[in-house]
């Protein structure tokens, strides 16, 4: 491997393909961010699962979908997801674990957000069961394991055949039910029955509405109602506990740079807490690797071409600490530190451009604005961090975190706390 420029030139070979340049800077992965012709290729992997969702979508297929699911993805839907919906959920999930005295972070998250996320993507739970919930979410945790094969250093193949089995339960149990009560209230709108405020509000009941523009196949369908799920629990519930353990740390240093910022201060000020959080984004992007594929021969800002038909590797993690953007401590936790002006505090760890997260307001809220600060959005992260602080949550002493090795992704497996 041998820089040009703020590009590392790579021969190694990643998913079966050539990556021929990897972007370690802040501007060359923004600029990559913004390039047409530069095609999504982070799932090729796990196409089986993830072909024809959003996120693998291209021009202006993917335009037209996101432009239809953005109209869920409303500021006012999110604003209320976060002020009546989520505190109720994590209430919900956060009581055995209060009862017990103790609980592990990541199960307590992944819940929280698939509740969440099986709402905004149209998936029943007509139980509402602790054993339904149970179910979904090892279902949930199977498929995101096989979406994401790529990064495994398991058996790939057997990734992948577990993956299909868990979409064929998947579809059984939750999707066709959920399915056909859409379907028979639609006909009861066309019929004039009941009323537009009466049909769900979720991506099934909008995909289902303009399937005559859209003409997706029934197996697009069902695979994009199961992305929202396991995308939002998953990559929400690591970047969760990722901003719990920073928060930990800070608490326990002995002489930190902010003295005035312990426990109470953190729930005194919502803002200062959602700091912590952005910060954690910045330095845990959900995805540390972006790969795109050529269209077209692209050239880069810095004047290096990517040919046609070769791979691009976008180094979030390595662009989210460029020093020249986030300060010569750009590899510390630094909640205060100061950015250029249009750096977002969490870097490029939601993506930028057409593929920027759907969710992205939803997970980490909005930059405060002076204007906006009596209706600011935290986002579910800071939500989430609050009703665990409040509750006591602390690190379990004779119990540490254990970090997932079934995945190249630096992530936690296991992160038990006690609350009270």
């Amino acid at each position: 491997m041998w820089p040009v420029g703020g590009i590392m030139m790579n021969s190694k070979v990643l998913r079966r393909e050539v990556v021929v340049i990897v972007l370690t800077t802040y501007a060359d992965a923004k600029d990559a961010f913004r390039q047409r012709d530069l095609r999504q290729a982070l799932y090729d992997d796990g196409e089986h699962l993830m072909g024809g969702v959003i996120v693998n979508l291209h021009g202006t297929e993917h335009l037209d979908r996101r432009r239809l699911e953005n109209r869920l993805f409303r500021r006012d839907t999110f604003a209320y997801f976060e002020t009546d919906v989520i505190p109720e959920i994590v209430h919900e999930v956060m009581a055995p674990s209060l009862a017990a005295g103790v609980g592990d972070l990541l199960p307590l998250a992944r819940k929280t957000m698939m509740m969440l996320a099986v709402d905004v993507a149209g998936v029943d739970r007509p139980s509402g069961t602790q054993a339904e919930i149970d179910r979904l979410y090892l279902l949930m945790d199977r498929l995101a394991r096989a979406s994401t094969v790529g990064h495994a250093t398991g058996d790939k193949d057997r990734i992948v055949a577990d993956g299909d089995a868990a979409l064929d339960d998947f579809e059984r149990e939750f999707f066709l039910p959920s399915l056909q009560r859409r379907r028979t209230m639609l006909e009861l709108f066309e019929a004039g029955t009941i009323g537009e405020a009466e049909l769900p509000r979720d991506v099934l009941t909008t995909l289902l509405r303009n399937q005559d523009r859209l003409d997706l196949p029934y197996s697009t369908l069902l695979r994009e109602v199961a992305y929202f799920p396991w995308v939002g629990s998953h990559s929400t519930s690591h970047q969760f506990v990722h901003a719990m353990h920073h928060i930990f740390d800070w608490l326990d240093e002995p002489d930190p740079p902010h003295t005035h910022v312990d426990r109470v201060a953190l729930l005194d000020d919502p803002l200062v807490l959602q700091r912590f959080v952005h910060e954690s984004l910045r330095l845990h992007p959900a995805s540390p690797v972006a790969l795109r594929r050529a269209l077209a021969d692209v050239v880069l800002r810095s004047g290096a071409v990517v040919p046609s038909g070769e791979m691009l590797s976008i180094s979030v993690h390595a662009a989210n600490r460029d020093a020249a953007v986030f300060g010569t401590d750009a590899d510390r936790f630094n909640p205060f530190r100061t950015l250029p002006d249009g750096v977002p505090p969490w870097g490029l760890s939601f993506g930028h451009g057409l593929h920027a997260c759907l969710g992205q307001e939803l997970a980490g809220g909005l930059e405060p604005a002076p204007s906006e600060l009596d209706h600011h959005l935290l986002g579910s992260i800071a939500v989430m961090a609050a009703a665990a602080l409040t509750a006591g949550v602390r690190r379990l002493p004779d119990q540490p975190p254990v970090l997932d090795t079934s995945t190249t992704r630096t992530v936690f497996a296991t992160y038990p706390v006690a609350f009270g």
